[in-house]
């Protein structure tokens, strides 16, 4: 949360100071006080009617752990890794304090069908990250040349920024989440055929 707190709050800063001091735009101190404080709600607004289109009106199918899209190459972990996603991962805020799910505990270990129920839901987190990265840069067809430029873009970048940590995170998790189902999904298998009763004898002639 403070991550995404210093990063909201330095681009209003910068966006005040850059339109009022450094670079004066032709305009009243009220009217880039109110279009700077509108920022974050408009991208939050923006973000908000991706997300819903993400979640309501794209088929559930699309979003199982065995589309090919999204499984998660050892190259591209190793990549993160790079990043030190390790050090950072927990300070980044996530969507999944408003489900059940969250991407920093898994509540239940040891049922596959939960586990594969968290692979969707990491795999939809992936998708709203993305389309709100994509997405915030159309915000800006949407306003003047002036105000596009000069406020919306410097909001659009950092919302980008804020949209690309949690995808690389909920990306980096899912390979652990497919390989913990799959030792589940064997230990269960395991577990009913031990309990189906054998074969009858046939009745002697």
């Amino acid at each position: 949360m403070l991550l995404y707190i210093l990063v909201i709050g330095l681009t209003m800063i910068l966006v005040f100071c850059g339109n009022f001091f450094w670079f004066p735009v032709d305009m009243s101190l009220l009217k880039i006080s109110l279009l700077t404080l509108m920022l974050p709600f408009l991208v939050v607004a923006w973000d908000g009617i991706s997300a819903t289109f993400v979640r309501r009106a794209l088929p559930e199918k699309w979003f199982t752990k065995d589309v090919k899209f999204h499984h998660v190459g050892k190259k591209e972990c190793k990549f993160y890794e790079l990043l030190g996603i390790k050090y950072w991962k927990d300070h980044v805020l996530e969507l999944g304090m408003f489900t059940s799910f969250s991407k920093k505990k898994v509540s239940n270990p040891n049922d596959p069908e939960y586990i594969s129920r968290f692979i969707m839901e990491c795999n939809y987190g992936v998708q709203v990250h993305l389309w709100n990265f994509i997405l915030g840069f159309v915000l800006m067809l949407f306003f003047p040349r002036l105000i596009s430029l000069r406020f919306i873009l410097p909001a659009v970048i950092a919302n980008s920024i804020l949209s690309i940590l949690p995808l690389m995170i909920l990306r980096y998790n899912v390979p652990r989440l497919e390989r913990l189902f799959a030792v589940l999904e064997k230990k269960t298998n395991r577990a009913h055929a031990s309990q189906k009763p054998s074969a009858e004898p046939s009745p002697a002639e």
